[in-house]
């Protein structure tokens, strides 16, 4: 009998190379949402700093020109912030919907890969089918030759 082939082997190659390139777009995706987490992060620490740094100047004392530039660099910041908000909502989004095309893409490759194990024990059964009757037809050749 003949090696065993999966006839829709190229199917499912194609479809794994489809898991793994969703896989990997979604870890790209996943790093883009913790680089903006990371500058929510910072922005919010500049933020405390910039607050720290005016209270210390007023203590101290400073200009009103650098007076004046602290509320406007906070206000920058708090825009970013917003800004910052909106883009990881965006991303988070990206990232569920992605999620979910992964989760498809895994059902798909799972129907396949089950597909192939049916196809390969109905081969398997075929084989040792085949294998029994050669036996079993060389055994009576052997006692009939024996017979006589």
């Amino acid at each position: 009998m003949k090696r065993y082939q999966f006839r829709l082997d190229p199917v499912l190659k194609l479809r794994k190379l489809k898991e793994e390139n969703c896989r990997m777009e979604l870890g790209q995706l996943l790093m883009e949402l913790n680089r903006i987490e990371d500058q929510l992060a910072h922005d919010k620490n500049e933020i405390d700093t910039y607050y720290k740094i005016q209270e210390g100047g007023l203590k101290t004392g400073m200009s009103g020109g650098q007076l004046q530039a602290f509320p406007m660099l906070i206000a920058a910041k708090n825009k970013n912030l917003e800004l910052l908000e909106r883009d990881k909502r965006r991303q988070e989004q990206k990232v569920a919907d992605k999620k979910q095309e992964l989760a498809q893409l895994r059902g798909d490759l799972k129907v396949m890969e089950s597909m192939k194990e049916k196809d390969y024990e109905q081969y398997r059964k075929a084989l040792n089918k085949e294998i029994d009757q050669k036996v079993e037809e060389q055994t009576q050749n052997w006692l009939n030759h024996k017979d006589k």
